[in-house]
């Protein structure tokens, strides 16, 4: 079977980093020393507290994938049994598609008394539900549609697929772009802030930044058993499209 295949691209791109700058506050304080020494007699000098922003575009290069078995059953032996063969058949699909057994995590596990109420409200109890979930980590984006279609024959209608998300295997790369933009901005603010001010811009004497990434929780959630993933001929198309990691720096600047 052929998927859809996803270009695998995990770098920045050029002409995509988007940055924001903002000027907090200019303090000034007469007759007080600098970072480069003291101040001489009726020498004013003060600081200059600036914040940047940086940003840069990134495909993603990992896929979470959610799966579930939703079983009720007579007894918990039998429901449990066919739960926990279900859940090993699809591990084996993962498997033999080179997930590594680190990147699969069971993500819920219960066994509870099911009960239904009768029409005059009395409850009554209907056998016992076991719910087995696991989260995937798949590395290899170009075949993230064909592994889906395999588990979903391995589970047939009884496996549910819960949800799937994109994150990055290391977003410190795409970070460190960002990083670099929003201290350039971070500068070069500063520095028009001195010249308006008719002020020299010193030393910068701290900075402390603040990250942001994408949420790579759920792209879209749904109940358990409420969609089998049951395929056909046809491939499942995935697309991963693009996200934005950023970076907001702060610096304190001496202003003589």
């Amino acid at each position: 079977m052929n998927s859809t295949r996803n270009p695998r691209r995990s770098f920045v791109e050029a002409g995509v980093l988007r940055a924001a700058a903002t000027a907090l506050v200019i303090a000034l304080a007469p007759g007080a020393g600098t970072a480069d020494g003291p101040a001489t007699a009726g020498e004013q000098w003060g600081t200059v507290q600036v914040q940047a922003a940086g940003s840069a575009e990134a495909v993603p290069d990992v896929a979470i994938l959610g799966l579930s078995v939703d079983i009720i059953g007579t007894s918990v032996s039998a429901t449990r049994d066919r739960a926990a063969q279900l859940i090993q058949a699809v591990i084996d699909v993962l498997e033999r598609h080179g997930v590594e057994p680190k990147d699969i995590r069971t993500d819920r596990f219960s066994i509870d008394a099911d009960y239904r109420y009768t029409n005059d409200g009395r409850r009554r109890l209907n056998g016992y539900r076991v719910v087995h979930a696991l989260a995937v980590t798949y590395r290899d984006l170009d075949s993230v549609g064909a592994v889906i279609d395999a588990v979903s024959r391995a589970g047939g209608d009884e496996l549910a697929f819960g949800y799937i998300a994109f994150s990055h295997a290391d977003p410190e790369r795409h970070l460190e772009a960002a990083r670099r933009d929003a201290v350039d901005r971070l500068h070069r603010t500063a520095r028009q802030l001195a010249e308006a001010s008719n002020r020299e811009l010193g030393p910068l004497l701290v900075i402390s930044e603040e990250v942001s990434v994408p949420d790579y929780g759920p792209h879209r959630t749904f109940s358990a058993g409420d969609v089998p993933m049951r395929t056909e001929a046809a491939d499942t198309p995935i697309s991963v499209g693009r996200d934005t990691l950023s970076v907001t720096v702060s610096g304190v600047f001496v202003l003589r």
